[in-house]
């Protein structure tokens, strides 16, 4: 499962039991083999099941297992790599130095700078977890969460170079996403309805992750708006209590033409939402028509426009928020990363414009 990301509890348990007995059945005896179509994943009564023939949850599902087992393979591959390159400075480390065999590889050191560590410390300061601390242990923490940083990165850039050279080699393939078709939606969108790429977000106002993932879209509309057609799909997740009332109000919002910014307000306000005439200053705040806001919001529509896109959330196998499709496709790398979204959508309008010349 993608990491950061507001998920359900009881869905955590379900993923972990799932896992225990997929290692059960891994080491159960083997039963022989029926007979089974060419391309079908199984039978029954003769009848061969196809992916195609699989809802799309059900689609998601297989494809989460298939990208979790190419991705153990890769980073076992990956640490064994290091492993063999840093096995000759294994003498360097010590209780101090744990990572000193790996900096000695890489002929760069993990440690950050003050300037570094400052900036980090201005940049937490606000973090309730971060306030929590006792004030002596603040800055020990942010130096070793950078030095890690550091380390993750260095060591990724160095594996991922081994791979591009050929030097690790993975014997799978890792495996795509399938592509999802998805009812078409009334909603107010983002973006050029015309555009080569089309993305489909999930998302619930109390989720801080989120919150974090709608600075990163305001950025690549911002940069590729003319690119890319951006739906919202309201999935309040049950255990935020005001993500769904806070889904009606943006919903309402949008449709006098507020969407991006009754997204923003609302993330902005994401710790306030329990107060009183909160969506009263929102309308306020957006210059909206308040009595239409209103009506909208208690509207018998609007609560069925949400449902529909919790129902088409489940329908594809949307686990939790923030979850994105692009072009049919569950986005896999980095969601947060400006860098990622760049890479991608420069290779769909590549592939769009080329199909064109076909």
């Amino acid at each position: 499962m993608r990491p950061f990301m507001c998920v359900p509890r009881s869905l955590s348990f379900f993923v972990a039991f799932f896992s225990i007995s997929l290692a059960a059945a891994a080491t159960a005896p083997a039963t022989p083999a029926a007979s089974v179509e060419a391309d079908s994943l199984f039978t029954i009564e003769g009848k061969g099941y196809r992916v195609g023939d699989l809802s799309p949850a059900e689609q998601m599902r297989i494809h989460e297992l298939e990208l979790s087992r190419f991705r153990a393979i890769e980073s076992l591959a990956r640490q064994r790599f290091v492993d063999d390159k840093t096995k000759p400075f294994e003498s360097l480390k010590n209780a101090d130095k744990p990572f000193a065999a790996e900096e000695k590889w890489l002929n760069q050191s993990f440690e950050p700078s003050a300037k570094e560590i400052d900036a980090a410390l201005e940049n937490f300061k606000n973090e309730k977890q971060f306030q929590a601390l006792p004030v002596e242990e603040r800055g020990k923490v942010i130096r070793r969460y950078l030095g890690q940083q550091k380390r993750i990165k260095a060591l990724t850039d160095a594996t991922d170079k081994a791979l591009q050279k050929g030097e690790i080699k993975l014997a799978l393939r890792e495996p795509k996403a399938p592509v999802i078709t998805f009812t078409k939606s009334t909603q107010a969108s983002l973006g050029d309805a015309k555009a080569p790429v089309r993305v489909v977000e999930f998302t619930d106002f109390q989720c801080p992750y989120c919150k974090k993932f709608a600075a990163v879209s305001q950025e690549v509309l911002s940069k590729h708006g003319k690119k890319i057609h951006w739906e919202v799909r309201h999935f309040p997740l049950s255990f935020h209590k005001q993500a769904r009332a806070a889904a009606t109000a943006v919903y309402c919002a949008a449709a006098q033409g507020k969407l991006a910014d009754a997204k923003k307000w609302i993330f902005d306000a994401q710790d306030k939402l329990t107060q009183e005439n909160i969506y009263k200053d929102l309308s306020k705040s957006l210059k909206i028509k308040s009595d239409v806001f209103d009506k909208c919001l208690s509207s018998e529509a609007t609560e069925k426009a949400i449902q529909a896109d919790i129902s088409e959330g489940e329908r594809v196998g949307v686990q939790g928020t923030p979850t994105v499709f692009v072009n049919g496709r569950k986005f896999e790398g980095d969601v947060q990363s400006l860098e990622s979204w760049d890479k991608l959508i420069q290779e769909l309008v590549k592939d769009s414009q080329s199909s064109k010349t076909l």
